[in-house]
């Protein structure tokens, strides 16, 4: 992976604790400072032990689904608890929740909040379901975004909060006819900003992960554009612009928003238009391009944080190598020259070039079987 920076510190999980989690047993485990690597025939945990990971670090999912869905079945309490390095320091994290309740996370034992994780840690995931940032919905792209916008910029998680309160008011004004226009006051520059970071996110990202597929397909083009449902991203003077625009807009679609019930303009309805080979990838790209993409647009990711919080993520790999043929399984691997600590699925066997250094968990149905 090209970089423009040298890196003396990175993120290093050291131990991980589960109870009450998806399939898992309550588990102990010491990790390697390098490679983890997590085989296992399919449906035996891997997934989700990478997402347990994923929680740990940042308070939520990377699959994006509710907390109430990793409860293991019959219980109404998960709890994480893990020895996280950053910059040379270690600290003992933990994430709590309960059925009905709020979810408890702390730093050394003090409480903090959900957001505040963004700011200490960072982790990147990729895996099988990011096909959906190709083939999916709109939803897909943004939870993208969102998930590492936050981690490039602790300022962003809250005024997308903010923006998402304000915008479930409105819509529940709305459905109830009444007038949502005194949303709109609080919407407009929250919006704006929000369009505006991932405007000046996705400017640096695009380029990156354009040359990592390159080089990983040996040729091929992706291209990526944004499409904000608000304002014009290449137009506009910034979020003062974007927000005189997104006013405009907003105006003219008084009267279908009143009809339909629901708030149709802002960065709740932007998507991003990838193209692989001059062609849209939703529609035309193959399973070997989408994986490809969606592997370039991670480790684009991962260098994007890396130089901007000058110290390398935590890298979770989920079956990358799945649906891929050797020549591009190569490439990716030249792509994955600079990581501190990486953590890999397989349900066969990995590339020999990361076996060496490695520590190896063998997973069976949601325990630890084996380690080497």
């Amino acid at each position: 992976m090209a970089a423009s920076a040298i890196f003396h510190f990175g993120m290093i999980l050291r131990s991980l604790h589960l109870q009450g989690f998806r399939n898992f047993a309550p588990l102990a485990i010491e990790f390697g400072e390098r490679v983890n690597i997590l085989y296992g025939d399919n449906g035996s945990g891997k997934t989700n032990l990478i997402e347990a990971i994923f929680v740990l670090c940042l308070g939520r999912s990377h699959r994006g689904v509710p907390d109430s869905v990793m409860l293991q079945q019959g219980t109404e309490t998960f709890r994480l608890e893990g020895r996280l390095s950053r910059n040379g320091e270690t600290e003992a994290v933990a994430v709590a929740y309960q059925t009905g309740g709020r979810k408890k996370i702390t730093v050394e034992g003090v409480p903090i909040r959900p957001a505040e994780l963004y700011d200490r840690f960072c982790a990147v995931t990729a895996g099988p379901e990011d096909t959906e940032l190709l083939a999916g919905s709109p939803a897909a792209r943004r939870v993208f975004l969102d998930i590492y916008l936050a981690q490039y910029s602790p300022r962003y998680i809250a005024q997308l909060s903010d923006y998402s309160r304000a915008l479930a008011q409105k819509n529940a004004a709305l459905r109830m006819n009444a007038a949502p226009e005194a949303f709109n006051a609080v919407l407009v520059p929250l919006g704006a900003a929000i369009t505006a970071a991932r405007a000046r996110f996705l400017e640096q990202l695009v380029p990156l992960a354009a040359g990592h597929y390159e080089r990983i397909s040996h040729g091929s083009k992706m291209t990526i554009a944004y499409r904000a449902s608000a304002a014009s991203v290449t137009d506009s003077n910034g979020a003062e612009g974007m927000a005189a625009q997104y006013e405009r807009k907003l105006a003219s679609y008084t009267e279908r928003e009143r009809a339909m019930q629901v708030s149709l303009v802002g960065p709740h309805r932007d998507d991003l238009a990838i193209e692989i080979g001059g062609y849209p990838a939703r529609t035309h790209a193959s399973q070997g391009e989408m994986r490809t993409a969606a592997i370039a647009l991670k480790l684009a990711v991962y260098q994007l944080l890396a130089a901007r919080r000058g110290a390398l993520p935590l890298l979770l790999l989920d079956e990358i190598f799945a649906e891929l043929d050797d020549r591009r399984i190569g490439a990716l691997l030249a792509e994955l020259a600079e990581f501190q600590q990486l953590f890999l699925t397989t349900a066969g066997q990995p590339p020999s070039a990361l076996q060496a250094q490695s520590r190896r968990f063998e997973i069976s149905g949601g325990r630890i079987a084996g380690v080497q």
